[in-house]
């Protein structure tokens, strides 16, 4: 995937500007305000990790919300973050991981640790959610960063990066899996957010261009299942069997465990195409996943250049044809 100068960046050294001044940024906190601003001095085949509900008490807390709160998180900081170290080509996302590595993750762990601060129980679930998902997305591409260079996801999100306790809110420590099993999956059963909650892989949900908010969560969830599900590769139907992208077929608690609920998700959000392919599928088996890492490195000649293959969509008994990208 090449980028033009007018396109995704300009050169590694506009990105590392970008990076730098991001990083300088005034740091504003909780501070009694209403809005609260948030900002900072290929491996195919390989499964995602098994899906474990852990019901520990002390996740009980953020079960709790306030809905007459009018508290707002700002996460612009966020979204220009997003602008400047994400590269975007149609529904397909990659990040500037080296950019971030050399100028950027100082920044990105300042906000991390920000987010960290806020009392999710404090906020109404609107706003809940959408400060989960920022969280989950930030540390993701913190932890792939601090990782790099690597050539695929699989063993980040299979081994420590995923599964260490580095996450602390509310007096509760957690990891990434927790996060995304043992309290977005708890609490919030929107089958939506899967597509929102962003891989280290080629086959992964691709990050949004805007930040998730309170007032936009809704809408911008859509948006991520859309254009999740329409990705080359995550759907494919073969008979009256949908082979469908792991990041599904192994959350199940989101659709109670029914393959009917599965793809009536598909179809709501699939284009014209798919969705008449979808029609004769009846069950749902787990398709192939390519952990081939998202990473995009602006080459110093002027030219972004990510440095990923052509996606091309691994074999299998799932080739048989349905989703598609753009």
């Amino acid at each position: 995937m090449t980028a033009r100068k007018t396109g995704f960046f300009a050169h590694r050294r506009r990105a590392a500007i970008g990076a730098a001044a991001l990083g300088a940024a005034a740091f504003v906190g909780l501070a009694g305000t209403r809005t609260i601003a948030i900002a900072q001095n290929a491996t195919p085949g390989a499964s995602l990790p098994d899906v474990v509900v852990t019901a520990r008490p002390a996740f009980a807390i953020f079960s709790k919300s306030n809905e007459a709160s009018t508290d707002h998180v700002n996460y612009e900081i966020w979204g220009k973050f997003v602008s400047q170290l994400v590269a975007f080509e149609g529904s397909r996302t990659a990040v500037a991981y080296r950019v971030i590595k050399d100028a950027g993750l100082d920044f990105l762990g300042a906000y991390v640790n920000n987010l960290q601060t806020i009392r999710p129980e404090h906020l109404n679930r609107q706003e809940q959610l959408a400060l989960w998902i920022n969280l989950h997305n930030a540390e993701a591409i913190r932890a792939t960063t601090v990782a790099y260079p690597v050539r695929a996801g699989d063993n980040l999100v299979n081994g420590d990066a995923w599964n260490a306790t580095s996450l602390h809110v509310s007096g509760v420590d957690f990891s990434l899996n927790d996060l995304r099993t043992n309290i977005i999956g708890v609490n919030f059963k929107d089958p939506r957010v899967l597509a929102a909650l962003v891989l280290p892989a080629k086959s992964g949900p691709s990050i949004q261009k805007a930040a998730f908010t309170g007032r936009n969560v809704d809408a911008e969830l859509s948006a991520a299942a859309r254009q999740y599900v329409n990705l080359r590769g995550v759907v494919n139907v073969k008979g009256d069997v949908a082979f469908v992208s792991p990041v599904y077929t192994l959350n199940r608690q989101f659709f109670d465990g029914e393959d009917a609920k599965i793809l009536a998700h598909l179809k709501q959000f699939a284009d014209p195409k798919l969705a008449a392919r979808l029609a004769v599928a009846t069950h749902v088996e787990a398709g192939d996943f390519n952990w081939a890492l998202n990473d995009f490195v602006p080459r110093s000649d002027g030219v972004a250049q990510a440095q990923q293959r052509e996606y091309s969509q691994p074999g299998g008994s799932a080739g048989g044809g349905g989703g598609h990208g753009s």
